[in-house]
């Protein structure tokens, strides 16, 4: 009985103290070396296939630009930006292209890592990427001279 009361007092502060130390770090606190080694290896793996094996059509105009692996690594959160032209058009038909690739992204994933869960991949749209200053300016310079 008196080990039970001990135990009770200290659950609330354990609580406290992580929900304060972890509210303005990263969700994964202090990931290991091992945690991000695989998160890096996921998103080259991934960045590569995406450019290279996917021929949607509705995926043009798409870049990822944010990956997390969750700490237990059964889930990989994918932010991607659009160019303005895709935006206008709709996120909905890409939100849709992104969930009928992730299958076949993840069975690469397998073939290609030699891993023993492949996690799952989420992809969350953060919004339309800005245009770079150079591309106007590059297009106005060579017609003048």
């Amino acid at each position: 009985m008196s080990s039970s009361r001990n135990r009770r007092p200290r659950a609330p502060r354990r609580r406290d103290r992580a929900s304060q130390s972890s509210f303005p770090l990263s969700p994964s606190d202090n990931p290991s070396a091992r945690h991000l080694r695989v998160q890096s290896s996921l998103f080259q793996e991934v960045s590569l296939l995406f450019r290279s094996e996917l021929s949607d059509p509705r995926l043009e105009g798409v870049s990822l630009s944010s990956f997390e692996l969750s700490p237990d690594g059964r889930l990989v959160r994918i932010g991607y930006t659009l160019t303005p032209e895709s935006a206008a058009s709709g996120t909905r038909a890409v939100q849709e292209a992104l969930e009928r690739a992730s299958g076949y992204l993840r069975s690469q994933l397998a073939l290609h890592l030699d891993m023993k869960r492949v996690p799952q991949l989420r992809f969350i749209y953060i919004g339309v990427a800005e245009r770079r200053p150079e591309d106007p300016g590059a297009n106005g310079e060579g017609g003048e001279q």
